[in-house]
């Protein structure tokens, strides 16, 4: 069992959310998300974390897989209105057609087994339902950065890989819905609309890339 990069983490996890350059880039994140949520009732969200999203996703059911004992207990704190349970991607400790929607959200960075965790993922969907994936787009100015502090150690990203958007439909095939957001580089002044949309224009990989599949 690898340690856990995220145990010193949880209590400042969403701290960056709240300057004004992670302000941004979560709200642009966000947008992405919402434009590509399925309906239904319940929601299995897989590497939850600290719960941001739980906490603001619009499911009647929800719950929330952790494997980070630390992550798991703010959340629970932070979200006690879903359902916590310690867990990893790879073996899901629930029956077979159990959600609607199935959401990985920057966590296939961290895992052990890739395939093996969206094969789980697809194992506990209703007939019907949808699986969404979100990554951090290895060719994103964003994936250099993270890289770079990997290599000096620096957690979680030095337990952390990294796929692009073709590897994931290389194990998933083609999604049915695709977005992407926050085009700017880590280093951008504000104004962070402006940065953005010349990023784009440069020709950047949003640093998340989203996809759905049914």
């Amino acid at each position: 069992m690898r340690e856990d990069p995220f145990a010193p983490l949880a209590e400042a996890y969403e701290a960056w959310y709240e300057t004004p350059l992670g302000a941004f880039v979560i709200a642009e994140e966000e947008k992405a998300l919402r434009a590509l949520l399925p309906p239904g009732e319940s929601l299995l969200e897989v590497g939850a974390g600290t719960g941001y999203w739980l906490k603001r996703l619009p499911y009647a059911r929800k719950v929330g897989l952790e494997p980070s004992l630390a992550m798991l207990q703010v959340g629970r704190r932070r979200v006690p209105e879903a359902t916590w349970v310690e867990g990893r991607a790879e073996a899901l400790p629930f029956p077979g057609q159990n959600f609607d929607v199935v959401l990985h959200f920057t966590v296939l960075e961290f895992v052990e087994d890739v395939e093996k965790a969206l094969v789980e993922a697809r194992r506990v969907l209703k007939p019907g339902g949808s699986l969404l994936v979100g990554i951090l787009e290895a060719l994103s100015p964003w994936a250099a950065l993270y890289r770079r502090l990997g290599g000096k150690g620096v957690l979680p990203w030095a337990q952390a890989r990294f796929l692009t958007r073709e590897d994931l439909k290389d194990l998933l095939g083609p999604p049915e819905a695709e977005g992407e957001a926050v085009f700017l580089a880590p280093q951008a002044k504000p104004p962070f609309p402006e940065a953005d949309q010349a990023g784009l224009r440069a020709g950047n990989r949003g640093a998340l890339y989203l996809g759905r599949w049914r």
